[in-house]
This record gives C-alpha cells, sequence and structure tokens, in this order.
C-alpha cells in the first residue's frame, strides 16, 4: 500500500504540522487504515499535535518487527478519535542495530495499512532508513532562501529514482508573496504538489491545543491538505492508474 515520506526543507517548515493533517485527511478516505509514524527521535511532536498520549514508540516494536501481530500494534499505537493511528518517536536512540529492524517494521506497517505516512527527520541520511519503499516523497518548504537552498540540497542528494518520487509542497505561503509557486517549483526542479496557505488561528490551536487544523471545516490549511490527500489517493502523484 502506498507509503508516505514527509521531509522537511529545513527545521521550522512544518513537515510535522503538514504530516499529521495530511494523515488525518488520509484516515477519513481509509478509516482505520492509516498509520502516522513519528520518525523523529528524541524530539517528535506529532503525538502533541494530535493531543494524544504516547506511552509506546515505534522502538517498542523493533524486536518484533519481523513477526508483527495486530496485538503488538494494539499494545504500541495509540489511536485518534478520527481513526487514525499513530506510532510516536522515541525519547531515546534505539539500539545500536536498528535500521534493518526500520525497514522490516516499515515493510509490514505497509502490509498492515491502506496508507503509512512517515514524519521524517529533515536529515536525508537519518530518513533513507525508512524511505526505501516510499512510493511519495513530499518535500516541504517556506518560501524563503534558507529553506528553499535545503530543499534543493536535499533534492540533489536524491538519487534519479528517488527525484522522481520527489513533489514539492510550498507551506506558509501568502497570497501578498511575490514569489510564484510553479516558478518555484521549476526552479528545483520538483514537480509542485500544493500551496498550503498561512493559517494562524487553525494552526495555532493546533500547536497548543491539539486541535488538528484538518479537522476544522474553516481552515483554509486544512482544506488545502484535504485537497493534497484526494490527489494522492487519485494516485496522480504516485504512478497508480486514476
Amino acid at each position: 500500500m502506498p507509503t508516505v515520506t514527509v521531509l522537511g526543507a529545513k527545521g521550522g517548515c512544518g513537515a510535522s504540522l503538514v504530516a499529521t493533517n495530511l494523515a488525518l485527511a488520509l484516515a477519513g478516505l481509509a478509516p482505520g487504515r492509516t498509520i502516522l509514524a513519528d520518525l523523529h527521535v528524541r524530539d517528535g511532536i506529532a503525538d502533541l499535535l494530535l493531543d494524544l498520549r504516547a506511552d509506546h514508540s515505534w522502538g517498542d516494536l523493533l524486536p518484533v518487527a519481523g513477526e508483527l501481530t495486530p496485538r503488538h500494534l494494539d499494545l504500541v499505537v495509540q489511536t485518534h478519535a478520527s481513526g487514525l493511528r499513530l506510532l510516536a518517536g522515541p525519547a531515546g536512540a534505539p539500539a545500536s542495530d536498528w535500521p534493518p529492524a526500520c525497514r522490516v517494521l516499515l515493510r509490514n506497517l505497509a502490509d498492515a495499512f491502506e496508507w503509512v505516512v512517515l514524519d521524517s527527520s529533515t536529515s536525508l541520511a537519518a530518513a533513507s532508513t525508512w524511505t526505501d519503499r516510499a512510493e511519495v516523497i513530499l518535500l516541504v518548504a517556506t518560501v524563503d532562501p534558507p529553506a528553499l537552498r535545503g530543499a534543493q540540497r536535499l533534492l540533489a542528494s536524491l538519487g534519479p529514482k528517488d527525484r522522481q518520487r520527489a513533489h514539492l509542497v510550498l507551506n506558509q505561503f501568502g497570497r501578498s508573496h511575490p514569489a510564484d509557486p510553479a516558478s518555484v517549483a521549476h526552479s528545483m526542479p520538483c514537480r509542485l504538489l500544493e500551496v498550503l496557505p498561512t493559517d494562524p488561528r487553525a494552526v495555532g490551536f493546533q500547536i497548543h491545543f491539539g486541535r488538528p487544523c484538518g479537522l476544522d471545516a474553516l481552515s483554509p490549511f486544512g482544506r488545502a491538505v484535504t485537497r493534497m490527500a484526494k490527489a494522492l489517493a487519485a494516485g496522480s502523484a504516485w504512478g497508480k492508474d486514476a
């Protein structure tokens, strides 16, 4: 089933916010069949953005990654009221042998769920542990020179096949911004999937109170993420026949 990796061009681009809301939107299309994995070690915030209490993490599943069962998932995964499942990030680094186990865990998650959304690190070296099987790589960037340079460097680090899976998501884009989103994407070069508007009210509520933008009918950001989820579900971004 489709796996979507969400990468931030740099810290502060809002990649975790995009990942959590995208996962919620996909969960609305596939209730109970969508899981979000927070890949950040020590500093993951997906549980806070969803107002969930994370007593366990994907690190707890690594010892049984090769024999993952629904019971294992029930013991470790948190469930949001929307039906989205969450694998929180660990508070400390897993054992030294964890990268191979991560790949096995991801393979089994992809078999168990319709959608797997990975909230990844800004480091491609760390993210590559998890992205071998990802059908789509979403590169989240704001339209400012540090973020755009970070996005270009991440794209340059990808192999040719990986670049074919990459799509640009421009976040915090105001109507008064002088840049043209299509021109920004062309300069990367990277296909533009979505432009997410600035939305301080809804984003503020999610960051401070864990009320997701994607569940707020008045949120322009939430509506844009829902539109992006529908595009992914249609298959246009990852080669599926629509």
